[in-house]
C-alpha cells in the first residue's frame, strides 16, 4: 500500500481547502488503486477512517512531524490551492527542504495549484527552481500555466480540485428551481484588513456589495432569503464578523440566515446546493456554484478569483463602481438561470479525471 502526503493548507477551518482534504481521500480510494491518504492539521474536516489524518495544535511540533511523515512516504503531493506565491526561504516551510533534499523532491509533485502572484523576484526565483524539481505539476488556471511556460517548468493543466465534489458527494442533487422564489447563497470575507492591504478597496468592495444586494431587493419581490456561509470559521481572520454585520443590516428586509463553519464539509455544501443563486467573494463560494451548476457571481477582490472567471468563460464580472451594470448582469443570469456561454464543469470534471489517471502512473 502506497502512502501519499497530501499538503494543503489544511486545518485552519476554511471550507475551500477542506474540499481538497475530503477530494483527496475520494481520489485514493476510487481513482488510485493501492494508496494510503495522509493528511496532517490543527482542525481537519470529516474524513473516513480510511484516511489516515495527523492532527497537531502546535505549529512547530507540527512541522517537525511533517518532515519526518515525510521521509517515509512514497509521494508528497501539493494538493489545491494558492501554494506557489513563493518557494520556502525559511526553515519552517516543507518547501525549504524540498529545494534542497533530493530524497525529497524527487517524490514531489503538486495537483490543482496555482503559481503567483509573488511579492518579490526571490519569490519566483525559489518557486522556479523548486517547481523545476517536482515530479509532476498540474495547475489549475491557464494563467499558471503561461507562468509555468515563462519559468520553463514543465506543466500541465488540470482546473481546481473542487470540480470533483459532486464525486465525492453523490448525493448531491443538480440544481433544480422548485419554485418562483429565490434564496441567495452568499460568502463574504475580508482581505485587506489581515494582509496589511489598503483598507479603502476593502471599504469600497463591501459598499458595492450592499448597494448591489439593495437593489437586488428593490427589483426582485421573491427573494425568500439570504443564506450566509461562513466559508472561513477563524477567531483570528474568519468571515464571521463581517457576516454578522451584513446579516444584521438585511435582516429588517429579507429573511436572513447564517450558516457558520462546520467540519461537516459535506453538510456545508448541501446547504449552498439547496440555493438558487450564490453571490461570493471567496473563490471557493464561486468554484463550488460552479461545479453544483448554480448560478453565481464572484467579487475579484484577488488576482485567484479573476483567473478562474477567465478559465471557465465567465464574463458577468461584478464591478464595484458600477451598480447598475451588476443589476443587469444579475437580471440575465437569473431570466437564463443559467449564466451565458460559459464553459461547462463537465469539461473540467472530465479534464481533472483524465489528469489524474495519468499522474497515476507516476505514483
Amino acid at each position: 500500500m502506497k502512502k501519499i502526503y497530501f499538503k494543503g493548507y489544511y486545518g485552519y477551518k476554511n471550507l475551500g481547502d477542506d474540499i481538497f482534504a475530503v477530494t483527496a481521500e475520494w481520489i485514493c480510494n476510487n481513482l488510485w488503486n493501492n494508496c494510503t491518504p495522509i493528511i496532517i492539521g490543527k482542525d481537519l474536516p470529516i474524513i473516513s477512517k480510511g484516511t489516515k489524518r495527523i492532527e497537531i495544535k502546535n505549529e512547530l511540533l507540527r512541522r517537525g512531524v511533517e518532515l519526518v511523515v515525510c521521509l517515509f512516504v512514497h509521494r508528497i503531493i501539493y494538493f489545491g490551492g494558492s501554494l506557489f506565491s513563493g518557494g520556502g526561504s525559511g526553515y519552517k516551510d516543507l518547501k525549504f527542504y524540498l529545494r534542497k533534499i533530493p530524497f525529497l523532491y524527487k517524490k514531489t509533485g503538486a495537483i490543482g495549484t496555482s503559481i503567483g502572484p509573488f511579492d518579490s523576484r526571490n519569490d519566483y526565483d525559489l518557486t522556479r527552481d523548486l517547481l523545476n524539481k517536482f515530479k509532476f505539476n498540474s495547475v489549475r488556471d491557464y494563467s499558471s500555466v503561461q507562468i509555468a511556460d515563462e519559468m520553463e517548468v514543465k506543466s500541465s493543466f488540470c482546473f481546481d480540485n473542487a470540480i470533483l465534489i459532486k464525486e465525492v458527494y453523490p448525493k448531491l442533487k443538480d440544481q433544480k428551481r422548485k419554485s418562483d422564489k429565490i434564496k441567495i447563497a452568499i460568502s463574504l470575507c475580508r482581505y485587506e484588513s489581515y494582509n496589511g492591504k489598503d483598507l479603502k478597496n476593502e471599504q469600497l468592495r463591501e459598499e458595492a456589495i450592499k448597494q448591489f444586494l439593495n437593489e437586488i431587493l428593490k427589483k426582485y419581490n421573491n427573494i425568500e432569503e439570504f443564506v450566509f456561509i461562513v466559508f472561513n470559521g477563524s477567531s483570528k481572520i474568519g468571515d464571521l464578523k463581517i457576516t454578522k454585520q451584513f446579516s444584521n443590516y438585511f435582516n429588517n428586509r429579507v429573511k436572513t440566515r447564517i450558516v457558520d463553519y462546520t467540519n461537516n464539509t459535506e453538510e456545508m455544501i448541501n446547504e449552498m446546493n439547496n440555493c438558487d443563486f450564490v453571490f461570493g467573494v471567496r473563490l471557493h463560494s464561486g468554484i463550488l456554484a460552479y461545479a453544483l451548476e448554480i448560478p453565481f457571481m464572484l467579487v475579484e477582490y484577488h488576482p485567484k478569483c479573476t483567473e478562474f472567471l477567465n478559465t471557465i468563460n465567465h464574463n458577468f464580472r461584478f464591478n464595484i463602481n458600477n451598480t447598475s451594470t451588476n443589476l443587469q448582469s444579475f437580471d440575465i443570469i437569473q431570466s437564463q438561470y443559467s449564466i451565458p456561454d460559459i464553459k461547462s464543469p463537465d469539461v473540467f470534471k472530465d479534464i481533472m479525471i483524465s489528469e489524474l489517471k495519468d499522474i497515476e502512473k507516476l505514483i
